[in-house]
């Protein structure tokens, strides 16, 4: 059975940022976790450094790995300072367009949904699908 969990991660910068722990143990013989990160881009933080653009209007970012399957993440344990471990590289990452922290919110969690429901896959056999969906964003794995 698959799950996921969210966090809105606390910054100081005021950037606003959110965790899912995914547990899909159907997508892949080896790892079962993964995580996916989204990013504002457009708030100014000047310790956080250069904010790359790759598509013009890109407002929010996200990125998805697999994680090591030996430092697995407890069910509904805080994701930050928790210690996850990402795989090198990520499976996926995309820049979109956004009107809002809660409009990228939501479009995120549409794809977290259709992995819980084992309608989308997390592995990266499902590239093009996933560009499919994605079709007016920007992806930053190929």
């Amino acid at each position: 059975m698959s799950y996921a969990w969210r966090e809105i991660i606390p910054t100081q910068t005021g950037v606003f940022s959110a965790a899912w722990i995914i547990d899909a143990p159907w997508a892949h013989p080896i790892w079962s976790q993964y995580l996916l990160a989204l990013y504002d881009l457009t708030t100014p933080a000047p310790e956080v450094g250069t904010v790359f653009f790759y598509m013009p209007g890109a407002a929010h970012e996200f990125v998805l790995h697999a994680l090591d399957p030996e430092r697995l993440i407890p069910k509904d344990a805080p994701i930050h300072g928790s210690g996850y471990r990402p795989l090198i590289p990520p499976n996926y990452g995309y820049q979109l367009k956004a009107d809002s922290d809660e409009a990228a919110l939501a479009r995120v969690q549409e794809l977290v949904d259709g992995i819980v429901a084992q309608k989308l896959s997390p592995d990266t056999d499902f590239r093009s699908l996933w560009n499919k969906l994605l079709a007016d964003a920007y992806p930053l794995v190929h």
